[in-house]
């Protein structure tokens, strides 16, 4: 991890090396209401690096002026970790991966002598995202759990790690962007259709939906034509002033949503 003076582009502090890759952003969550830089950092990918010792990755805390490590679970198991870690409150940090391989939720607490410890709060294969981090809205978290070879659509758990419920493939959500406006989900389906949703836990509760997305065509190759096809609209949202920007492989939109 490194840091950098926003005026400046000056390098402020650098931490050693981590462990292994990671595509993870980084995330800041409050710890006994402190700002704590937070870093998911992969397991060893068994496909890519069979030479290399198979170690679990590292979630690990930062302190954000100085760079000092602060904290660290050092038992997560996702091999290409790309959503960043969540605040989940009270101390709590929820780390979500695809690839089957679930979710982890850790509590970090400060101990007597100043020192920060993790706990492993739980982990289950039943909740997870392979593209980005869950919603968190009123106590429950909302995720689209469409890995390789899991189609669970979107799923919601409690904050105990409970599943509330799943769509799986009715609708069918596949590695689609999600944001929350108004106390609502925008979520696309990862292929061609936007839903509007509203985050309940007692059941999956559609509220409108606009098929605004195409396919890429057919020129897909490799890896990509094997998990995303032709459609692979992984790209993230961004919404202003009642007007989303949403895109999927060849065009760039922007939709007014009332």
């Amino acid at each position: 991890m490194v840091a950098y003076g926003k005026l400046t582009g000056d390098i402020v502090w650098k931490t050693p090396n981590l462990g292994n890759e990671s595509y993870a952003s980084p995330s800041v969550v409050k710890i006994d209401g402190k700002d704590h830089v937070v870093m998911v950092i992969s397991s060893t990918n068994p496909i890519g690096n069979r030479e290399l010792p198979q170690t679990l990755g590292n979630v690990v805390g930062i302190e954000p002026l100085t760079g000092k490590i602060l904290w660290e679970y050092d038992k997560w198991n996702c091999h290409i970790s790309v959503p960043s870690a969540v605040d989940a409150g009270d101390n709590k940090v929820l780390v979500v991966g695809g690839y089957e391989l679930g979710a982890t939720m850790i509590k970090v607490e400060k101990k007597a002598d100043g020192s920060y410890g993790t706990t492993e709060l739980f982990t289950t294969e039943e909740f997870g995202d392979q593209t980005k981090p869950p919603i968190l809205h009123n106590g429950y978290f909302y995720a689209q759990y469409g890995t390789n070879n899991r189609r669970d659509g979107l799923v919601c758990m409690s904050m105990d790690g409970q599943i509330m419920w799943t769509t799986r493939r009715s609708p069918d959500f596949n590695k689609g962007s999600m944001i929350l406006a108004d106390g609502l989900i925008l979520a696309t389906d990862g292929r061609k259709a936007l839903y509007l949703i509203e985050p309940d836990p007692s059941g999956f509760k559609q509220l409108a939906s606009a098929e605004l997305l195409g396919e890429a065509g057919t020129n897909s190759e490799g890896i990509a034509l094997r998990v995303g096809g032709a459609t692979q609209n992984w790209g993230p949202m961004a919404l202003s002033d009642g007007k989303l920007l949403i895109r999927d492989q060849m065009q760039v939109k922007c939709v007014v949503v009332r």
